[in-house]
C-alpha cells in the first residue's frame, strides 16, 4: 500500500469515527434531555395567546417535578370546552365570571383551584381626550361575552356616562340601561377583536394589557379605569380551573401556586407592563364566589 493510499484510508478513519461520535454525542444529550424530562409529571394546560411568561411557569414547574405542555387558543369559547372533553388537564385564562357563565349555559362543574391575576380594565379612544368630550351618539364596542360585557357595562357605569337598574345583578346588557345620557351607541363584538376596531368607533373598553400589547397604548392613556384591588373586581380574577372530580387534585393545586413564585410575577408584571398584578385568594372564597355568580347567571338563563 502507498503512503498516499494509507493517508486516504486513515483521513477516511478519522472522518467516519467524528461522525460516529458526534451521532453517540447528539444521542447522548437527547438520551439526558428525555431522562430529564421522564421523571417529570406531565400536565396539558389551556390557554390563551402564549408569551415568555408560559416559559418562565414551565421552568418553575420543572422545578417542582412537572412537565408542563401549553395548548393556546385563539377563540376564548373553546379552552373550557376542550377541558370537559378532558382534552387538556387543566385551564389557565379566564376569570371567575366567565367561568361561571360557561358553567351555566352548559351544565358543566368546573371549578378553581387557585388564583393567577387580575387584570385593570380601561375606556380607550383614538379621538377623544376625556369622557366628557364623547360626542353625543357616540358609538363604543365592548365584548359580546356576558361576563366581559357586564365589566364593560359597569366600567362605563362609574365613569358616569350610564346608569344601570339597580337590581341587576353581576350580569347586566345594554338592556338594562335606565340612562344613557349621551346617547351611547353600544357595538358588541367579541372580546379579542376590540382593539381592531380601535381606529373606527369613538371608543372600546378593553383590557388595559391587551391594549398596551397590541397597540402600545398605556392605561394612563385610558379615558376611565376600573380598580383590580376592589372587592367588586373578584369576579375578574383569573383562575386556573379543573373538572368537578380533580378539584383536590394536589397536582393541580401546586400547579395553581406557580403564580405565587416571584419569577412569575416579575415575569407578569414586565410582560403586562404593571397592568396586570398576580393575586392569592383562598380556593374556598373563590368556589363561593363561582356559586354565586352561577347562581345569578342560571336566573339570567331562565
Amino acid at each position: 500500500m502507498s503512503s498516499t493510499q494509507s493517508h486516504r484510508i486513515s483521513a477516511r478513519f478519522a472522518a467516519v469515527s467524528l461522525l460516529a461520535m458526534g451521532a453517540l454525542l447528539f444521542t447522548a444529550c437527547g438520551g439526558k434531555s428525555q431522562a430529564a424530562d421522564a421523571g417529570l409529571q406531565s400536565v396539558s394546560i389551556g390557554s390563551g395567546e402564549l408569551s415568555p411568561v408560559n416559559d418562565v411557569i414551565s421552568e418553575v414547574a420543572k422545578e417542582k417535578g412537572i412537565k408542563i405542555t401549553w395548548q393556546p387558543f385563539s377563540d376564548w369559547t373553546l379552552p373550557n370546552q376542550a377541558l370537559v372533553n378532558a382534552e387538556t388537564d387543566i385551564n389557565a385564562f379566564q376569570h371567575l365570571a366567565f367561568l361561571s357563565a360557561f358553567n351555566s349555559a352548559q351544565g358543566t362543574d368546573l371549578t378553581p383551584v387557585g388564583s393567577t391575576q387580575v387584570t385593570t380594565w380601561g375606556l380607550y379612544s383614538k379621538e377623544h381626550a376625556n369622557v366628557s368630550s364623547l360626542p353625543d351618539g357616540a358609538t363604543l364596542a365592548i365584548p359580546n361575552d356576558p361576563s366581559n360585557g357586564a365589566r364593560a357595562l359597569f366600567l362605563l357605569q362609574a365613569a358616569g356616562l350610564i346608569e344601570l337598574d339597580e337590581n341587576v345583578g353581576i350580569y347586566p346588557t345594554v338592556d338594562d340601561i335606565t340612562h344613557n345620557q349621551k346617547n351611547i351607541v353600544f357595538s358588541p363584538i367579541v372580546a379579542q377583536q376590540l382593539v381592531n376596531v380601535y381606529p373606527d368607533v369613538d371608543g372600546i373598553v378593553v383590557g388595559a394589557a391587551t391594549i398596551d400589547k397590541a397597540l402600545s397604548i398605556a392605561k394612563d392613556q385610558a379615558l376611565a379605569l376600573d380598580d383590580p384591588n376592589s372587592d367588586t373586581s373578584l369576579p375578574y380574577v383569573n383562575v386556573v380551573a379543573v373538572r368537578g372530580e380533580d378539584r383536590d387534585s394536589e397536582t393541580y393545586a401546586k400547579i395553581a401556586d406557580l403564580w405565587q413564585d416571584q419569577r412569575v410575577k416579575d415575569a407578569i408584571a414586565e410582560e403586562t407592563k404593571g397592568n396586570s398584578i398576580t393575586v392569592d385568594i383562598d380556593v374556598e372564597k373563590l368556589r363561593t364566589t363561582l356559586a354565586e355568580l352561577e347562581e345569578l347567571a342560571d336566573d339570567i338563563e331562565q
